[in-house]
């Protein structure tokens, strides 16, 4: 039994390499010189992720130029090593999901053992890629506040993003800042999260695309033009997510969001308040499970929100109505999918 779990452990492991390396989705480079700015050769570059402890490591070429292709996002700390020269350090480099970063690293001749640490942040702009779009950074996803929770509508946020007053939101939650996404059309916009392809292949799917809870994500890049060879799958947008993930200290959440009908001021159609309640609940929890080598992250969400919306009556004379189901969480599209739903003239709430 031991041996079965073993191997099987394994060849999970062994499978998981391709996602893992394709999941980190952001990459540095640059140059190493010395005061001269004459290249250098042989140096190794050390970048340390500073909540997980993990580090990458590569050694600059002949030309001076160092690459690592896979990093998982986050702030990490740069330092280059040759021997003869200083250790050159840079502190708190902000690295984006998609990006490619690019850290020149200058050392300087030393005879003795000394290192220089310079700080600052990573540059604003990706100078290295040529798509249009922007990226949500962690600051952002945590700090922006958004209508309904939906961490989608920050990509309003993004060049080449626009408002969408059509469409529902790609996350199926009802909204004005889409991005200009098409419900469920596989063929206008795709979702990666962590690596994988996760939008609903089901063109004008009832369901809308699927839904994450906003403390789930990390960050996430928003492109609506020239994709690398990478990506994909999409004539219109993309939006490639990375989930939270699990640090050397232990971190948590505990959240709720409620909105009724009590706040909202009266309908320009009905003369009323339309009925309305919406109620976000969750928990999240991230830490070490072995320091600097392995960690976890998990989040649980209840979400009630009934499916409300305006159709046309199919009396004469009746005028537009008002449909509210009996259960919650159904979605509203062409049949209120598959929830029955009363039908509320707002003549009849107006009192007319």
């Amino acid at each position: 039994m031991t041996r079965w779990i073993a191997s099987l452990v394994v060849t999970g492991s062994i499978l998981l390499v391709p996602w893992v390396a394709h999941a980190q989705d952001a990459s540095l480079s640059g140059l190493v010189t010395d005061s001269t700015d004459a290249v250098l050769p042989g140096a190794t570059v050390t970048a340390t992720h500073v909540e997980t402890g993990t580090t990458f490591v590569a050694v600059s070429e002949a030309n001076g130029s160092y690459r690592i292709p896979t990093l998982r996002v986050g702030v990490y700390k740069i330092t280059a090593e040759l021997s003869g020269f200083a250790t050159a350090t840079r502190d708190n480099v902000q690295v984006l999901v998609g990006q490619n970063v690019v850290m020149n690293v200058k050392m300087n001749v030393s005879s003795v053992q000394e290192s220089v640490t310079v700080s600052g942040q990573s540059p604003l702009v990706d100078t290295a890629g040529s798509q249009t779009g922007g990226n949500i950074d962690p600051v952002q996803m945590q700090q922006l506040p958004v209508n309904g929770r939906n961490w989608m509508g920050l990509t309003i946020l993004a060049p080449g993003s626009r408002a969408n007053d059509v469409a529902d939101s790609p996350t199926g939650i009802g909204g004005t800042t889409g991005g200009g996404l098409q419900r469920g059309d596989p063929g206008y916009y795709q979702l990666i999260l962590d690596g994988q392809q996760v939008t609903n292949t089901m063109a004008q799917s009832t369901f809308g695309q699927p839904k994450f809870a906003r403390d789930s994500i990390g960050e996430f890049q928003f492109m609506s033009a020239r994709f690398d060879a990478t990506q994909g799958r999409s004539q219109g947008l993309l939006v490639n997510a990375v989930s939270k993930s699990g640090a050397n200290r232990p971190f948590g959440s505990v959240y709720g969001y409620f909105r009724d009908d009590k706040f909202n001021a009266a309908d320009f159609v009905a003369h009323k308040v339309l009925p309305y309640n919406n109620v976000q609940t969750g928990t999240t929890y991230g830490g070490p499970i072995i320091h600097d080598r392995a960690h976890i992250f998990g989040y649980y969400e209840y979400e009630r929100e009934p499916c409300r919306r305006y159709g046309r009556s199919t009396r004469a004379g009746s005028g537009p109505t008002f449909r509210s189901p009996t259960r919650a969480a159904c979605c509203c599209a062409a049949t209120c999918g598959g929830t029955t739903c009363q039908s509320i003239s707002p003549a009849s709430l107006a009192g007319t």
